[in-house]
């Protein structure tokens, strides 16, 4: 091979044999070597933690509690008083403590929120807090189990006899619904399941979802779940499933009262639809003055009512963005870190009334209940859905849309 370069003395012309070339070459591997040695003990010198960037986890836990109330509120979906309740609680009972590592409850509840009510992926969680993907994936799970431990305690009915408060405040609930303690609906989460089953979990909006039942009570907080169907399934199968199971203990409302459904359950004893084809939403009524009578009118004061579990369901999808971006977790851990969150989201109602999320999603003025707990209101039995149970349903809605209809004809 030539080489011939006419500049100048700098660039002489090189002739180079098929010897010098392989000596060049030789030269070139050995210096090659040699820098890739170099290379490798200066990083060994050099080496230094990928975590070392700001302060450590439970540093950072502290500047942000001590700090403006904001922070928390932004970073945690948390207000600063009902953070450190929920840490003295879970560690009050022992459901969570301080690690040996010295990971405290407080920096492991900081990176469950990040992760359910931020969104942030778990390396990003990991980078904020110094710990590895593993750490923060291992703390996740343990707060996870420890919320649902704590939900058997927070997830129940509180109001299960008298009159709920909202409906006595109300002269145009009061006194025709006294009876209802609650409203029921399903509820699409998103999910990530395996190829092989993911048209059963397709629902009829064409996402990968799960069908959680949910039961709410009167103040927008949970009572029931019931997690772990399919989305492609009708919200009256997972109904009668939830009842006919007895290890689900579901609710049951006490004799003379019942919750609000909509049109895809069934009328029966302790459970009111409205009236089928009939207007029932404040959209189907949008341009069009008056009610056509007392069914009408009767759908109305229902939907009103009954909204308060799309608007629990409102704050829940708000307030954790997990919910609508599931990660690839196992079925069954999905189906826990729901109950987590609904944990989570009964704990901060019971302790911070004028969190912002329920303000924004609350209608009506919403006045704190009672923690009672009556062991009559939750039966393994399975439903009455008899037609003798159908008719007296609907002779109660009948006697309860009738008077109302005249009360306000009366008027």
């Amino acid at each position: 091979m030539n080489v011939n370069r006419d500049s100048d003395d700098t660039f002489p012309n090189v002739c180079l044999t098929d010897s010098s070339e392989d000596d060049l070459a030789t030269e070139d591997l050995e210096t090659l070597a040699f820098l890739a040695r170099a290379g490798r003990e200066a990083q060994q010198q050099l080496r230094q933690p990928q975590h070392n960037i700001g302060l450590r986890g439970h540093q950072y836990i502290l500047e942000v509690l001590n700090g403006n109330p904001r922070n928390c509120r932004e970073l945690f979906r948390l207000e600063v008083d009902a953070f450190r309740a929920l840490c003295s609680l879970l560690r009050s009972n022992r459901f969570l403590k301080d690690t040996r590592k010295g990971l405290t409850v407080e920096e492991q509840i900081g990176m469950f929120t990040s992760v359910v009510a931020a969104g942030d992926e778990q390396r990003i969680v990991g980078q904020r807090f110094q710990h590895s993907t593993e750490t923060v994936n291992a703390h996740v799970r343990n707060v996870m189990k420890a919320l649902c431990r704590l939900g058997t305690h927070l997830i129940y009915p509180t109001h299960t006899s008298g009159v709920h408060p909202t409906i006595a405040a109300n002269p145009r609930n009061y006194p025709w619904f006294e009876g209802c303690i609650g409203a029921i609906d399903g509820t699409m989460i998103d999910a990530v399941v395996p190829a092989e089953v993911r048209e059963a979990y397709r629902n009829r909006h064409g996402k990968v979802a799960q069908n959680v039942l949910c039961v709410c009570d009167l103040d927008m907080k949970f009572t029931f779940l019931y997690t772990g169907w399919e989305g492609s399934s009708h919200d009256a199968r997972v109904f009668i499933d939830a009842l006919s199971q007895g290890r689900n203990a579901f609710p049951m409302p006490l004799d003379g009262h019942y919750y609000l459904v909509d049109s895809a359950y069934p009328c029966t004893r302790g459970f009111m639809p409205p009236y089928p084809r009939e207007r029932y939403h404040r959209s189907d009524r949008q341009g069009q003055r008056g009610f056509r009578g007392y069914k009408d009118y009767f759908n109305h004061r229902h939907s009103c009512i009954r909204n308060v579990i799309e608007r629990t369901f409102g704050v829940l999808k708000s307030r954790f963005r997990i919910l609508r971006l599931m990660p690839g977790y196992k079925v069954g851990r999905q189906g826990d870190l729901i109950i987590a969150c609904c944990t989570l989201h009964n704990f901060i109602r019971m302790t911070s009334p004028n969190d912002r999320l329920f303000e924004e999603w609350r209608d009506m003025e919403l006045s704190p209940s009672g923690r009672a707990y009556s062991d009559a209101a939750v039966s393994g039995n399975h439903p009455d859905m008899t037609v003798e149970s159908a008719r007296a349903m609907a002779a109660i809605r009948d006697d309860i849309a009738k008077r109302m209809w005249e009360a306000r004809s009366g008027h």
